[in-house]
């Protein structure tokens, strides 16, 4: 914990965006001065974000940039990312960890939905030029051709693989972390989960530090249905040691 009481941390650099009450279970953040945003007020955001519900999002957010670590609570509301990535300016590219690909048209409309997001975002945000897919399979992740790379979980085991996959195109990376990638003793979430483990993924994102400007991380994969005593540990303690990882690795506290 050395490295967390001894790094002074700037306003805004860590928000807790808290839309089920599960973040009152944890402590990781106590101590960091981040920005607690209560979002259960608003209407119409489990799964699905519908117009009303994402403008106010917008509006909660609107004084903060997309630098800094998110927490985004269960991956019922990953699709929060596609909000802050619309606060990125100029052209940059995507890092997604997650069991699923999130890529699946919206069933009512447009909507704006936790299985779609990243669809969402490739279709809508001129600045997205490419997103790395990290965990489903290849085949379901490359569906947008060019604009989609995808990396298997059993890639992310082997140290270089994002740095292989990734092009030189030096554009700044936003990273997005959805917990549902991890196998259940780094955390428990209300999804089906993967096999990865979490020192894979920090090694992960050390890599892309090392070979990119890191604008900003967002983390999601809590379970506020099934929220006991050990979920809880198991969960902040993940939470936890990804914010050292971050702090350690990249400039993203001080932006």
């Amino acid at each position: 914990m050395g490295l967390l009481e001894n790094k002074k941390l700037e306003n805004n650099n860590i928000v807790i965006m808290n839309f089920t009450g599960v973040y009152e279970k944890q402590e990781f953040y106590g101590d960091l001065g981040a920005v607690w945003l209560d979002l259960r007020d608003i209407q119409g955001t489990n799964c699905y974000c519908d117009e009303e519900a994402e403008a106010a999002i917008k509006e909660r957010i609107r004084p903060m940039g997309p630098f800094g670590i998110h927490f985004l609570d269960s991956g019922n509301y990953h699709y929060v990312s596609k909000i802050w990535l619309d606060k990125v300016e100029g052209e940059f590219e995507l890092l997604v960890f997650d069991h699923h690909t999130d890529m699946q048209m919206p069933i009512f409309g447009n909507i704006l939905s936790c299985g779609g997001w990243i669809q969402a975002a490739l279709d809508t945000n001129t600045g997205l030029k490419r997103v790395y897919l990290a965990g489903p399979s290849c085949m379901e992740a490359e569906a947008d051709g060019k604009r989609v790379v995808g990396i298997n979980e059993e890639e992310l085991k082997v140290p270089g693989c994002i740095s292989r996959h990734m092009e030189d195109s030096g554009l700044p990376l936003y990273i997005s972390l959805d917990k549902d990638i991890l196998n259940r003793s780094c955390a428990v979430t209300n999804w089906d989960q993967g096999e990865t483990q979490l020192e894979d993924v920090l090694a992960c994102i050390k890599e892309a530090a090392s070979c990119r400007r890191i604008i900003g991380v967002d983390v999601c994969g809590e379970d506020p249905e099934q929220e006991g005593i050990r979920a809880s540990q198991i969960n902040q303690n993940t939470n936890r040691e990804i914010i050292c990882k971050l702090m350690e690795v990249c400039d993203i506290l001080c932006p």
